[in-house]
């Protein structure tokens, strides 16, 4: 394959790394990404020093002993979990970054981002109109405004790379958390949207944990709805 997924463990994960490692509803949220990346791209699971182990160990316990898992440099940040992944000389092409946040992948919205990467795209990702209204408040928590939906996007993961965009992006980069649309910005790269997918969602564990547990099992081929 030609694309490269890259999914990040970092550091900030280690105080709740149980509830990222641990099964919901049947598999743990990195299992979870990196089976359904690895139907469309070579994976790499790119984890802080602490949790650089654990994550080994589940990988082969749930039958992927030959996805490749690489220790990023102290402290293990997004940001440095992605350049380890970078310095492996075997990713040229296309790049999805992943965010093990976000426990469904859409093969159909995968296919969106190489197209457009193919096509040309440096920094593509995927989006879905928001649909609530927003509000504008003042720092007393008044509402001044109300934002036009319209020019409002949602945008989802995975997202997709060049990777001479993305290693440029990153040179230099220390920061804790790992933003793209800074980083990226930064690289003076124009961002390209693709249609998301509607059944996408975020998460935070172990807060949402029994939500994605009900919505996962709502989604078995013999649920009534």
């Amino acid at each position: 394959m030609d694309v490269t997924a890259i999914l990040p463990v970092p550091a900030h994960l280690a105080d709740r790394a149980d509830t990222v490692l641990s099964p919901v509803a049947g598999e743990s949220a990195l299992i979870r990404g990196v089976r359904a990346l690895t139907e469309v791209a070579s994976v790499i699971v790119a984890a802080a020093p602490m949790l650089a182990g654990p994550v080994r160990e589940l990988l082969v316990q749930q039958g992927f002993s030959q996805t490749k898992v690489v220790t990023a440099t102290a402290p293990g940040d997004t940001a440095r979990c992605v350049a380890a992944a970078l310095a492996d000389d075997h990713v040229t092409g296309e790049i999805l970054v992943h965010d093990v946040g976000w426990p469904l992948v859409d093969p159909d919205v995968v296919a969106r981002l190489t197209a457009a990467l193919r096509g040309g795209a440096q920094w593509v990702a995927p989006a879905r109109p928001v649909t609530d209204s927003i509000k504008a408040v003042d720092a007393d928590g008044a509402v001044v405004a109300t934002l036009d939906r319209a020019e409002l996007e949602v945008m989802q993961y995975p997202r997709g790379f060049a990777a001479d965009v993305l290693r440029r992006a990153l040179s230099g980069v220390a920061a804790d958390r790992f933003d793209d649309l800074d980083v990226v910005l930064s690289a003076q790269a124009r961002l390209q949207l693709v249609a998301g997918d509607p059944h996408a969602f975020g998460v935070e564990l172990p807060r949402d944990a029994d939500y994605l547990a009900a919505v996962m099992a709502s989604r078995q081929p013999d649920s009534a709805r």
